[in-house]
């Protein structure tokens, strides 16, 4: 027969077990850190507030990122101080990075990039990313993501960047019979087509070894959304297809990404913020509008993971 002194004795044993558990789990399976995000619109764009780029990520807060990364597909950081050796850095928490055969790079870290145009820079040299396009899609593993570090920005204004959520265009904008014959159709993108305008400026040759095709219709291994994977600047042809056929079928394909400003998001940059971006899922359009003034940006393109996402 249980007393009750033995009732409590046993009571409280099995409440320092419970804590015993509830502790290990707590320190064993810590739930991902909070971000403090701002959405921008409901369909793509976040700005993360609070967060230092300069130091290295938790385990936990480098999830949170990928998390809130396939969420909104682009990610904006204020007032960043970012030498080129940190923002390789933190660039490579996710991924190796991509090194641009074409376009030259800062001094000490040939993984980052220097766009940069100015009439004071190369007069002869005018800014030509403003057309629908995703980074370095001829390469057999096109970048997973990209980031984006704001130098120089034009006094007087312009030089925005805008992008678009392909994962909804494909839900919102293809039909069920479209989504069915794009899934058999693969598309040949060219790096010669991408930066024509570079190899007419510079000593480069025209032989165009970076051909490569990607499935049309492709698949976010992490969250198992699907997109359309083509992009006005680098694909050239859709395989399966003959010349006037992929001829129309890329152009509709390329007019349904200006056709929905809902699906976009427009940055207006200042100097020292920083984007992240999902490439695959996204496209981007950067304007031109600030020419002849100077704008200078820093990009790492952060190449395609196993998992494919």
């Amino acid at each position: 027969m249980l007393t009750c002194s033995m009732i409590k004795y046993h009571y409280l044993s099995l409440t320092k077990l419970c804590f015993s558990i509830s502790h290990i789990f707590e320190t064993t399976l810590k739930l991902p850190q909070q971000l403090n995000i701002e959405i921008l619109t409901s369909s793509i764009g976040a700005i993360i507030h609070d967060l230092d780029l300069s130091q290295p990520l938790t385990s936990q807060l480098k999830y949170a990122l990928e998390q809130a990364l396939y969420k909104h597909h682009v990610l904006f950081f204020r007032n960043q101080n970012l030498k080129p050796e940190q923002q390789r850095d933190f660039a490579s928490q996710f991924g190796h990075i991509h090194v641009h055969p074409i376009y030259p790079h800062t001094p000490t870290c040939p993984e980052v990039t220097i766009l940069e145009f100015g009439q004071n820079i190369n007069p002869n040299k005018k800014p030509d990313a403003d057309v629908w396009h995703t980074d370095v899609s001829y390469s057999p593993n096109p970048p997973m993501m990209g980031m984006l570090y704001a130098k120089v920005i034009p006094k007087q204004g312009g030089g925005d960047t805008l992008w678009v959520n392909m994962v909804e265009l494909y839900n919102q904008e293809l039909s069920s019979g479209m989504k069915e014959m794009l899934s058999k159709l693969t598309a040949e993108h060219s790096m010669i087509k991408s930066h024509k305008q570079s190899l007419q400026h510079d000593d480069h040759d025209d032989n165009d070894s970076s051909l490569t095709n990607h499935p049309v219709i492709c698949e976010n291994g992490i969250t198992k959304e699907k997109y359309l994977y083509v992009n006005m600047s680098a694909t050239t042809k859709i395989n399966e297809l003959n010349e006037e056929e992929s001829s129309l079928l890329l152009k509709y394909l390329f007019s349904l990404v200006s056709k929905r400003p809902d699906l976009m998001c427009r940055w207006k940059w200042n100097e020292n913020d920083v984007c992240l971006w999902h490439q695959p899922t996204t496209r981007h359009y950067a304007t031109v509008n600030y020419w002849p003034q100077h704008r200078q940006m820093h990009r790492c393109a952060i190449m395609q993971r196993t998992e494919n996402i």
